[in-house]
């Protein structure tokens, strides 16, 4: 089997270093540390990702943006899990239009994380 393919969109290389130590077991992580450079690496590899780790509040351009810019660029059918510090009724209602699979709140457990990321993606336990 091989593995998933996660884009990781974060402006905290902290958090990003994290997510890939807990996601390395079940995925092949790619980084991008703001939504601009995330957009240009799902436009380069749009046919190989299987999903989208996306912060809503980075500089240069922010996940809410991203989101419409994948409408627009047809990105869409990348699915896309949210993952923010800002988890308000707000921010949550106004990600609803768009390809959402999860909205996962920072902190984060790395148990959390990865369980609800293998359930998302059909990854068999190891």
């Amino acid at each position: 089997m091989g593995y998933k393919k996660l884009l990781i969109v974060d402006d905290s290389e902290i958090d990003r270093k994290i997510l890939k130590n807990i996601l390395d077991i079940d995925f092949l992580v790619f980084e991008a540390e703001n939504g601009y450079k995330g957009l240009e690496m799902m436009m380069e590899k749009h046919k190989e990702l299987d999903g989208i780790l996306l912060d809503l509040h980075m500089p240069v351009l922010d996940g809410f943006h991203v989101l419409e810019l994948m409408r627009e660029k047809a990105l869409y059918d990348i699915p896309v899990i949210i993952i923010t510090a800002e988890s308000t009724e707000k921010n949550l209602m106004k990600t609803v239009n768009y390809n959402i699979r999860d909205f996962i709140c920072k902190p984060f457990e790395p148990e959390v994380i990865r369980n609800r990321l293998r359930a998302l993606f059909l990854i068999p336990w190891r």
